[in-house]
Order: C-alpha cells, then structure tokens, then sequence
C-alpha cells in the first residue's frame, strides 16, 4: 500500500516531490549514458515519460521508512531503472539495451559522489551505526516486511565482516508488478558496480530476481568482487 512511514505520514505530494528530486539527481547521469549508446535519441521525450511513469508507480511503492534509509534507497534507485527502462520500451528497447545505459548511468553516479555521500556509501557501509541498524531492520522485517523487503542480518566471519540474505526483494516485486519483469536481473548487476567503485568487497552467489532461492550478500572491507551472474530473469 501506499507509502506508509513509521513517522507521521508525510502527504502523498510530499513523497512524490522526494522521488522527483532524487530522479532529478539522477537526470545528469542518464542523460550522458543515454548520448553515449543511443546519441541520436533526444533526452528531453525519456525523462518526461521517466518522470510520468515514476508518478503511476508511486502508490505502489512501499516506503521503509526514514529509519531504514538504505532501503528506502534501494527502492527509490531500482523505481527509477524501472521508470526508465518502461520510457525506453515505448523506443523498442529491450532490457539489455536498456540496462547498458542504466549500468553506465549507474557508475556515473556513483563516480560524482563527493563528501559526505561518497563516505556513507564506501566506509560506512562497515560501520557500527550500519550495522546494528542493519541488525535490528533484519530482526524487525521477519516480523512484518520493511518497505516490502524481508532479510536476514550475518555476523562476521573468517571471510567476511559481515552480510545480509534477502528472502524478499522489493525492486524485483515492483519490477514485476509493472510489467519489467525482463529488468529485475539485471538490476542485481548494479551492486557489481558499487562493489568496485566504494570497495566493498561483495560475495554473492545468487538472486532472487535471477532465479536463485535468496540474494546473499557477503561484505569484506577492500576485498575483491565476487558475484555470480545468471541472465536473463528465471521464473
């Protein structure tokens, strides 16, 4: 259902000005992806339909909440890949295509951090706060969904310093739900990218949106990417 915060319920123009302005931060990095595959085809149209698509698909988007801000993360990036990848299937896209301007778009992104954000996304993702806050949200959605993800919390080990199994994905439940099922797996490529830019040292062996039984994440501080790929989308 629509949007429902654990603090007192912002309005639902409040919510949507917050989506816009993150696809707003997004737009740069798009357009530039965009010139570089398809230079021919003018930005202007597909952000408009980006921007259309987006607002229809508002309601149906679960807020985790301000508490969880790196789920509410999770969910308003993979709205947006959804968003574009509908604006460009009005093209003739497919999702390959689609996902090798969003993958671009994608490192873009996350090279133009600077301060505090580029901080937040690389050490702090092995930071204490992180991890106990990580911890309780785990404990918290196998009671009841957080923003419509449910995962486990993984202490450290020989191998890791920590991770998190995911038995629910919400980008892969929205994907589906609008008709980007043929996008879901290659969202997942998209912690490829973070991995190597901010250094965290992911494992992963299988996704739920690419046909395995869960999505288990493993982190190592500075250690080297390992994730197995299976595409495209297994039912």
């Amino acid at each position: 259902m629509l949007w429902v915060l654990e603090d007192p319920m912002p309005s639902l123009e409040r919510v949507q000005q917050f989506v816009m302005k993150q696809l707003t931060g997004w737009s740069q990095d798009l357009r530039d992806a965009l010139a570089e595959e398809a230079p021919e085809l003018p930005f202007e149209p597909q952000l408009e339909r980006t921007r259309e698509r987006l607002a229809a698909m508002l309601p149906t988007i679960p807020d985790p909440g301000p508490l969880a801000p790196q789920m509410r993360a999770f969910s308003v990036g993979g709205a947006i890949y959804v968003a574009f990848h509908l604006a460009l299937r009005a093209e003739g896209w497919g999702a390959p295509r689609t996902w090798q301007v969003l993958e671009r778009a994608t490192q873009l992104h996350f090279e133009r951090m600077r301060g505090l954000e580029r901080r937040l996304a690389s050490d702090g993702l092995f930071s204490w706060p992180m991890k106990a806050l990580s911890r309780w949200l785990a404990k918290k959605s196998q009671r009841q969904p957080v923003g419509g993800w449910v995962f486990s919390y993984e202490g450290r080990t020989a191998e890791h310093d920590y991770g998190v199994t995911y038995t629910r994905c919400a980008i892969r439940d929205l994907a589906i739900a609008h008709g980007a099922e043929d996008l879901a797996p290659y969202i997942c490529l998209s912690d490829i990218t973070g991995s190597r830019i901010f250094g965290w040292g992911l494992s992963r062996s299988e996704t739920l949106a690419q046909g395995g039984a869960r999505c288990d994440f493993r982190f190592k501080r500075g250690g080297e990417t390992d994730v197995r790929v299976k595409l495209p989308v297994v039912s």
